[in-house]
Formats: C-alpha cells, structure tokens, sequence
C-alpha cells in the first residue's frame, strides 16, 4: 500500500504538495501549464545532451519529471496511478509503469499531481532556501486585480530592485537565527530547525539582504573549510545556470532557485567532502520503459545518494518556451544580482 503524506522539508511553496512514505518523490497539484514545459524541456532526454563546452543543459538544473499521478478525491488515493515518460528513475527507488492514460495526454481533462524527483531525498540534516526570481511575478494570464497585487509585492521588496526576493527557509538553528525578529519565524524545537517565513524575506532591503545568505550559510555542526566549499561551490552553480540561461529562450515567471545542502557532519564524512558543483542526475539514461517495474516494491533498487548541495530552479506554472525571443532577461537579472552578492560577500 502507498501512503502519502505532506512534504515535511520545504522553505516555502504552496500547500497541497506531498510525499510518499519514502520521501523520494514529490507530488504537485497538476498545472497544465507547468507539465507542458516539463514536457517539453526533458523531452531532450530522449538524446541526453553532455556537458559541452562548459554548457550544463537546462534540464540538468530541474527537476526530474517522471510522470502523472491520477487523484482520488482532494489528494492521492492507495488506488492512484501513476502515468510515466520514460524518464530514468533507476537512480530512484521507486520505480513506475504508466497505467490508464496515454502518455501524450496533455492533463487538461485530469484533475491530478504532477510527479517529480524529491530534490531533498538522502539529506539527513537538508538547509533549504527557495528563492523567487524576477522583477514582474505575474504572466499575461492574471487578472488585473493580480498584477496590481503582484505588482506592488515587487516595488516594495528586493524583487522589483534586485530581481529576485527570499520566500523563505528551514535550517538548523544558528547564531543568527537566535535573532530573528517573532514575525518571521517558527521554531522547530524537537527537531532543531527553524522556519524562516515568506515576511523574513519581503523585509529585506538591498542593504541587509546579504546578511540573510549569512544566516543561511552559518551552520554551528559544519567545519568553517566546509562552509567556505558551500559558499565556493554555490557561487560556482550561479555562474554556470547564468551561462546556461543565456542560451535558452524561456520565460520563466516566478519560478525559483532552490537551494540545498548537506548540515550532517556525518555525511560530509563518508563522501570525504567531495561535493560536485554539477549532479548529472539522469546518469546514463536510455528511455527504455521494459526497464520499469510494475509497482511500487522498492526493497531490492539500490538508492543513490545526492551530493553534498544542489542548486535547482523550480516552479513552472508560468513558463514557456519562447522561440526566437531570446533570454529572459526577467530572471536573468535576479542571477546577475546573485552572483554580485556572492562575489562580494563570500570572495
């Protein structure tokens, strides 16, 4: 039997997400939209691109989409079926055969979850902080009473001068942590953690929002040399989705940066602190669906731990692909501003 249950490690997002048992795969709430370009983005995989040149492909930076997941009534249901691509999933342990619905269905008529990698499975002790990227955080779809709404979020806060906004964080608990104003955080006091909330961030100016990647970085269990790989290897990451969104031509609206790492001491132990600035996650995949078990039985698939931090852009409801537009200057400002925080703070 399948059991779902609510996400538990997420610095922000929208309620409705789940998990299986696991914790190995997300399930979204369905937006056409957004599987449209999942679709049409990991349909690459079909002749996996390499690293060429320096060039990390844009689907390396997402998650893996591996599917559709048919809804019971408000949430997953022990009866629901799962709806594959083809995508690997060896490095998974959970593996998947479609059942019911054509693989081509676009999800219109089918009120569901998008199924996707969990980007936190493996993590012992996962410091996560998802950022909003881009200055205009509505699409040409919203509402007049929308954009307005958005509109002023983004005049008032670090999105509409920086081009990109902190929504939120959980971390272990830290010096800085310590003095978080009462408005901008719950505190988790069985397990260490502490919440920071999406007002932490609209609060930030252009003056002291360096000081959030401070407390973000500021871990009282990991060595200072580990900080200093983190911060390296992050700045690194920046440069890299930086080069690559200059070659696509997207529109990514308030979609965000998704930023993990490893607070187990332990962990960076036994990977003897090798953390690799780029996981090529699909591995050697074929797209070979006689490879997919017909269940959920796990007991025997090996499972491959994540690095040490991954940075993923995530969140998809509004993008698009935007042939002969050229870069989406929206978002790629907000990384711009990035790296400058990066390069001035931790260099």
């Amino acid at each position: 039997m399948v059991i779902y249950k609510e996400l538990e490690h997420k610095a922000a997002g929208h309620d409705g997400t789940m998990t299986d048992e696991d914790g190995l795969l997300i399930f979204k709430p369905l937006n056409p939209q957004e599987l449209a370009f999942y679709k049409n983005i990991q349909t690459r995989l079909e002749k996996p691109k390499r690293f060429e040149e320096g060039d990390v492909p844009l689907e390396l930076w997402m998650p893996t989409y591996l599917g559709l997941l048919e809804e019971g009534v408000n949430k997953p249901t022990d009866n629901a079926q799962i709806i594959t691509d083809g995508s690997d999933l060896s490095k998974s342990t959970v593996a998947l055969r479609g059942l019911g619905l054509d693989e081509n269905s676009d999800g219109e008529d089918h009120k569901g979850f998008l199924v996707l990698e969990n980007l936190i499975a493996g993590y012992h002790k996962p410091n996560i902080m998802d950022i909003k990227l881009g200055k205009i955080l509505y699409d040409e779809n919203a509402s007049e009473e929308k954009k307005a709404r958005l509109s002023k979020v983004s005049e008032t806060t670090t999105s509409g001068l920086l081009g990109f906004r902190i929504c939120g964080m959980k971390i272990q608990e830290n010096k800085y942590t310590m003095d978080l104003d009462l408005q901008h955080h719950e505190k988790h006091t069985d397990d260490g953690y502490i919440f920071v909330n999406k007002m932490f961030g609209r609060t930030r100016t252009v003056e002291d929002v360096h000081q959030a990647f401070d407390m973000y970085f500021s871990n009282q269990k990991l060595s200072e040399p580990r900080i200093e790989q983190l911060k390296h290897n992050f700045s690194q990451r920046l440069q890299l989705l930086y080069n690559t969104l200059l070659n696509e031509e997207v529109r990514m609206i308030s979609s965000s940066l998704l930023f993990v790492y490893e607070g187990d001491p332990m962990r960076w132990d036994e990977e003897n602190d090798e953390d690799p600035i780029i996981n090529d996650q699909f591995g050697d995949c074929s797209g070979d669906e006689s490879s997919l078990a017909t269940d959920f039985d796990t007991e025997d698939t090996p499972v491959r731990s994540p690095p040490l931090s991954s940075l993923s852009l995530i969140d998809f409801a509004h993008s698009q692909l935007t042939p002969g537009k050229g870069y989406d200057e929206n978002v790629i400002e907000g990384i711009e501003s990035l790296m400058d925080i990066f390069d001035k703070s931790f260099t």
